[in-house]
């Protein structure tokens, strides 16, 4: 039934209705807008402790590398070390210096158990 303004009568808005729907539209805007800046602040948050895990990782690979450059420095001097020693032992087995080997043998063999023990007694 139409009133005399034009409008619809007994709508299920009553008097008024419109404006009850507009706010009623009003208050679920801004309901919403609100959990929208609820749950931006949240991602924000979960965005910032992210960015903290991946910086602690960036550094531990930084340290590790760092440590396995150095580990590989050592090793390459080991290698050297021993390189030089097998070239000596090689120059005395040339030189037949049976003596001298056998010397050295024993005074490996020494200095190997003496580390044992000496590993064992801090143990």
């Amino acid at each position: 039934m139409r009133g005399s303004n034009g409008g619809l009568t007994g709508s299920k808005f009553g008097k008024g209705g419109r404006a009850k729907a507009s706010a009623t539209q009003e208050e679920t805007d801004q309901f919403l807008e609100e959990q929208n800046n609820a749950h931006l602040k949240e991602l924000g948050s979960m965005v910032k402790d992210l960015k903290g895990v991946v910086v602690d990782i960036g550094d531990t690979v930084d340290e590790q590398s760092k440590f396995l450059e150095t580990l590989q420095n050592s090793m390459r001097g080991a290698t050297r070390a021993v390189k030089g020693t097998i070239g000596r032992i090689d120059d005395v087995m040339k030189s037949g210096g049976s003596k001298h080997l056998c010397i050295l043998i024993a005074f490996s063999l020494f200095v190997l158990v003496g580390l044992y023990y000496l590993i064992k007694s801090k143990s």
